[in-house]
């Protein structure tokens, strides 16, 4: 029996002494993980650090007329899932009622293979995985002899298993394998020094690109070297496709309809307005084959679909759970998502993706007559707040002058509102690029008109 057989049959084999435990009236729902990762970090030629990470166990949410009960156990022994039971049970009865407090019905699970495990993962043994993560640094110093050092380069896999089965009916589980890779390459010129950054994700480690990974981190830190500050004005800006995905992840946090309904998202109450460009068309989809948020189900059991968010600039719809699908009067969009089994299922991304158009970013480099092409921002996390939608950002990049790519730019500021960012918007490219952040995000080339750049010139 594999692991993914043998975790579904333990949930099973839980729900059904917990129907016994729990007593009539009291609905359960059973999830379970195993998941274990090995992190390699290089620096200096040698290995830095090797890491190596498992965690197992099951929660259990109990609901007695829409009160919600929640325990887990870091285990997954047989006394392990019957205790979570019992004490899931015990909490419901003092929990407040709430009657959106629902569990999912059984749904047909997405046909077809999502490409999300690889053997290779698991058979691919450590020493392998610390010579990747030598080799990546080794390639970013081969590339220029001004590449004095590394600041770090480092590989990372994880494999999965994941079961989830409720009273109602629902009964499920997957197994998932993730590579990834990055390096920080650091760039000098005299007392001057650069980093630049870049990274590729895979099912298995043989998808991860090197080479590529350390040519673009590293022409990324000597692209920057000279940079300089501007004075301020509005511009254009031509945001490189990560950046673009970094931007992504505001959106993904103001189309959760948790903050929605919170009043919480600069997108609250916006459904059928045009928001965005045309040009602009954003769907979460957590069936595409091979990608980082890839799965049959979210993490209540409800099946992973392709949804709309923003078309041609209109918006749709947010990401819902079945809690606040209820609250809605809407069905959940299968966006479930919790960190592990120690926490209660909230509303999550899987694979948002800007939807790609037309041209690579030399091609929309050619048609921007005064701009900035912004290659990293400094706090994305902070200076991009999803709630009031306000946009204030430290970035580095180069100028652009009829086309062409100039002076190296530093210490200028990006601000704005978010709704002008995507009104703005006068081109999306074909160049979609995964990054494995808030589930996943992926986005092309973007330019955006008529932006406040702040500077120091």
């Amino acid at each position: 029996m594999d692991s993914g057989s043998r975790l579904q049959a333990l949930v099973e084999e839980w729900l059904q002494a917990g129907r016994g435990l729990a007593g009539p009236g009291v609905e359960l729902e059973v999830f379970a993980e195993e998941k274990r990762g090995l992190t390699v970090k290089a620096y200096g030629g040698e290995l830095e650090s090797l890491r190596y990470s498992r965690s197992r166990g099951v929660g259990v949410r109990a609901l007695r007329e829409g009160r919600l009960g929640y325990a887990y156990s870091s285990g997954l022994e047989r006394e392990d899932g019957r205790r979570a039971v019992e004490e899931a049970v015990a909490n419901s009865r003092f929990s407040e009622p709430d009657e959106h407090n629902l569990l999912p019905e059984p749904t047909e699970y997405p046909a077809g293979e999502l490409g999300i495990y690889h053997p290779e993962a698991e058979e691919t043994g450590s020493e392998s995985k610390v010579e990747m993560a030598l080799r990546l640094e080794e390639l970013a110093l081969e590339r220029d002899e001004r590449i004095a050092r590394v600041e770090t380069a480092v590989f990372a896999d994880a494999v999965s298993t994941v079961a989830v089965a409720n009273t109602r009916g629902v009964s499920g589980c997957y197994r998932s394998s993730h590579c990834s890779c990055y390096v920080f390459p650091i760039a000098g010129k005299g007392e001057e020094a650069q980093t630049g950054f870049s990274f590729d994700v895979g099912v298995k480690p043989s998808d991860l690109d090197l080479a590529r990974v350390a040519e673009e981190a590293s022409d990324m830190a000597l692209s920057l070297l000279g940079s300089r500050s501007i004075s301020s004005r509005r511009t254009t800006l031509v945001l490189d496709s990560f950046v673009a995905a970094e931007f992504l992840a505001m959106l993904a946090a103001a189309l959760s309809a948790e903050a929605v309904l919170k009043g919480r998202s600069f997108l609250a109450g916006r459904l059928g307005e045009t928001i965005a460009s045309p040009l602009v068309t954003l769907v979460d989809d957590g069936t595409l084959p091979g990608l980082p948020s890839t799965s049959p189900f979210d993490d209540e059991g409800v099946p992973a679909r392709r949804k709309e968010l923003i078309r041609e600039g209109v918006l749709q719809g947010y990401l819902h759970n079945t809690y606040t699908a209820s609250r809605a009067g809407v069905a959940s969009t299968g966006n479930a998502s919790r960190p592990s089994f120690r926490e209660r299922p909230r509303v999550g991304a899987s694979n948002l993706l800007l939807e790609p158009r037309q041209g690579k970013r030399d091609d929309i480099i050619g048609q921007v007559e005064d701009g900035v092409l912004v290659l990293q921002v400094v706090g994305a996390h902070a200076g991009a707040n999803p709630v009031s939608g306000e946009i204030s950002l430290g970035a580095l990049g180069l100028r652009i002058e009829k086309g062409e790519l100039r002076q190296p730019l530093r210490e200028i500021t990006l601000a704005g509102k978010a709704l002008d960012f995507l009104r703005d918007t006068v081109a999306v490219g074909e160049d979609l690029r995964i990054v494995p952040f808030e589930g996943s995000l992926g986005a092309p080339t973007v330019a955006v008109e008529n932006v406040m750049v702040a500077g120091r010139g």
